[in-house]
């Protein structure tokens, strides 16, 4: 593999430049495959320079990570712009799985197994938690408001990650992709379905 010119790092950049070519290489050739010596020679780096920046595969893969919750906070987080918790946590779920789609190697590894014993590296699970916290704010607001079942939000956000998840999951892996669907609409009918299942009242919600 080799990056064109467009992709070659700016001298100050180097972690932005590995982190860029690890996720191609990935994409590529799988996370097993990934080396940082084979990254330093896709960015013109030198054979240690990586080193200085990541100790290892390992605290590459969980900078990766990392990188990748705070992306998908930014999003929900952009989505959550309407006045009712409920209209924003289908938004929130809608931009979920869209993130999955359009970096499906970066949420692999933010959920899957390839990062082994998340729990010693803290600042992974601390970023893990802020993709969480926009959907755990919504139900908290939806439960003040009265528009929620009275559940812990807890276990409210929790239904509505699962739920998003589940499908994000199912498109990266190709399960829809010989099935004849409006993604679009079956993932916006999708979320809505599973939001209509925790709200007090069904009815504010048509289908």
């Amino acid at each position: 593999m080799s990056l064109d010119k467009s992709s070659q790092y700016h001298h100050g950049d180097v972690p932005s430049a590995l982190m860029s070519a690890a996720l191609l290489r990935i994409k590529q050739d799988g996370v097993e495959k990934l080396s940082l010596r084979a990254l330093a020679r896709d960015i013109g780096v030198s054979q240690t320079a990586p080193y200085r920046h990541f100790k290892d595969k390992t605290h590459l893969l969980v900078a990766l990570a990392r990188s990748g919750f705070a992306k998908l906070a930014m999003e929900q987080q952009a989505a959550a712009t309407k006045k009712l918790c409920l209209e924003n946590l289908i938004d929130v779920g809608v931009a979920y799985v869209k993130f999955a789609i359009n970096h499906p190697e970066q949420y692999k590894l933010m959920f899957g197994s390839k990062i082994e014993n998340r729990c010693q590296h803290p600042d992974l699970m601390e970023s893990s938690m802020a993709s969480f916290q926009v959907v755990l704010n919504q139900a908290v607001i939806g439960l003040e408001s009265g528009l929620l079942v009275d559940k812990d939000p807890h276990y409210l956000a929790k239904c509505c990650w699962a739920n998003v998840h589940g499908v994000a999951s199912l498109f990266i892996d190709g399960f829809y992709d010989n099935i004849d669907i409006d993604f679009e609409d079956f993932l916006t009918q999708h979320v809505t379905l599973n939001i209509r299942g925790i709200l007090k009242d069904p009815n504010l919600i048509k289908v």
